[in-house]
């Protein structure tokens, strides 16, 4: 068989590794083979073979295969100008060699001498993609939906998965919730919500955190939803949190003016390099693409929205510490603004992360793994890292695919709003009751009265013998007895 679209031009270029999510050949009989993954390769019969021409097999991408800007770019940067110019004179009115010269201006500072016709085309097609707002290219005769600038331009790719997950109406069951629960109740699961989102945060990084940090992650927390979308995203705010969540010795002033890197330091003392941040030039280009992206996408689901917003920020690591953190919160921030999430509320979004972190590592790894791929590095001893391919390699940080990334934010939303949510609501009430039963059997103080609870919950309604000689002499065997009975029975303990 022979690599069609953009294997082709991978393999005639010798570009080096893409992260492709779907793949073309010719020879055989016609098929669609789907791998574990997701990842599709298609066959096509011969009749389908587009020549040995660079600028045929990019418009039989076009047509085929998933849009890849990133390979987009390295192959147009080795074909002469004049080429396309001929290739696109030769049928103006033909709607994918508009495209190529749409996308060839669009992510180039060239410019191609041609006039074309026809109607107005849609760049992407919106069965396939999820797609911005259009603007038209009168000479182009195209009208770009794309979601992003030529600084940063992300993907979403249109499944079968996301459309039927998109379809359930989570919304609508965030605010029962809400609405269920007692005011009173609601807003002491609010607090209790902040907290344990800030704790597990903090637990995602392996970070301790301190009593400081903690209160000023959860004044962070409560201010989500109530920001302008479009100062979101602002240099001068995000560093204002940035100082807020970090240790003040690591508070930056501005985006970073230096190189960063995802990595762990090995028994050895070497490092081992899991994610390769932008270089610093890039940063405020893609932090400006991430600001178009809202603007284009403000017709398009919140959970998507969220997904790119979150992502592409914790990906451009504009600062040198907290960006996990941060990126955790814009996800907060985007659905409360949104309004997908009741502004009563904060999801605990961190506190699933962390139960399943290895859906979480997942989805990361799946955009790092096409990094380190791609970027060419050197590290000295001092553990200072250059990029050595950065004009090549600025593509992957500038064209990123967030398909896998948009699934993973709508399971996370599901897990939290059908288990988490209702559980901390529930645990809440469960407490009251079990504390109220207790305060019943004995009228104690209230400091004793929360410890007791405290030694409860951690022992499963147990009370140890040995607790119960150091630190609750006074009561009887009966009373303590008749206590755990009541805890029990709250919390529906065997």
């Amino acid at each position: 068989m022979q690599p069609a679209g953009n294997s082709w031009l991978r393999e005639k270029f010798e570009i080096s590794p893409i992260n492709e999510h779907h793949e073309s050949f010719i020879g055989g009989r016609r098929q669609t083979i789907e791998d574990a993954d997701g990842k599709i390769k298609d066959i096509f019969t011969k009749n389908y073979w587009p020549g040995e021409s660079a600028l045929s097999h990019i418009e039989f991408s076009l047509k085929y295969d998933n849009l890849n800007l990133d390979l987009l770019e390295q192959v147009f940067r080795k074909i002469p100008t004049t080429e396309i110019e001929a290739y696109i004179s030769a049928k103006p009115t033909s709607k994918f060699r508009k495209k190529i010269g749409f996308f060839y201006e669009f992510m180039l500072p060239r410019t191609l001498n041609v006039k074309v016709g026809g109607n107005f085309e849609s760049l992407l097609a919106p069965k396939k993609y999820f797609t911005g707002t259009p603007l038209k290219s009168t000479k182009w005769r195209i009208k770009s939906n794309l979601l992003g600038s030529s600084g940063f331009c992300p993907i979403v790719r249109r499944t079968k998965s996301i459309d039927r997950k998109l379809k359930k109406d989570w919304p609508s069951k965030i605010q029962q919730i809400a609405e269920d629960a007692e005011p009173a109740l609601l807003a002491r699961a609010v607090n209790y919500i902040y907290l344990k989102e800030t704790k597990a945060s903090f637990d995602i990084e392996n970070e301790k955190i301190s009593q400081s940090k903690e209160e000023r992650f959860v004044k962070a927390l409560s201010q989500v939803g109530k920001e302008d979308m479009d100062s979101v995203l602002d240099e001068k705010r995000l560093t204002e949190i940035q100082n807020m969540i970090v240790d003040p010795r690591y508070a930056n002033k501005a985006f970073r003016d230096s190189q960063n890197y995802v990595g762990e330091t090995l028994p050895n003392y070497s490092e081992r390099i899991h994610y390769v941040c932008p270089p610093p030039i890039l940063v405020k280009t893609l932090m400006a693409g991430l600001r178009t992206f809202i603007k284009r996408s403000e017709e398009l689901p919140p959970p998507l929205r969220a997904a790119v917003i979150s992502f592409g920020f914790v990906y451009t690591h504009p600062f040198d510490d907290g960006n996990g953190r941060l990126h955790r919160l814009l996800l907060h921030e985007s659905l409360a603004y949104d309004g997908y999430v009741d502004k009563r509320l904060v999801l605990p979004f961190s506190a699933v992360m962390l139960k399943d972190m290895a859906s979480y590592d997942r989805v990361l790894e799946s955009y790092a793994s096409a990094v380190m791929q791609r970027v060419k590095y050197d590290l000295d001893n001092k553990g200072k890292l250059t990029i050595k391919n950065e004009k090549e390699a600025s593509g992957i940080w500038r064209y990123p695919d967030f398909t896998h990334h948009v699934e993973y934010v709508i399971d996370m939303i599901e897990a939290t709003v059908l288990n988490d949510l209702p559980n901390e609501i529930g645990l809440l009430q469960r407490w009251d009751i079990a504390r109220e039963a207790a305060s019943n059997v004995v009228d104690m103080p209230n400091g004793k009265l929360n410890l007791l609870m405290r030694l409860l919950y951690q022992n499963r309604g147990k009370l140890s013998v040995t607790k119960r000689k150091s630190e609750f002499p006074e009561l009887t065997n009966k009373e303590i007895k008749a206590i755990e009975i009541e805890f029990k029975q709250a919390f529906n303990l065997k």
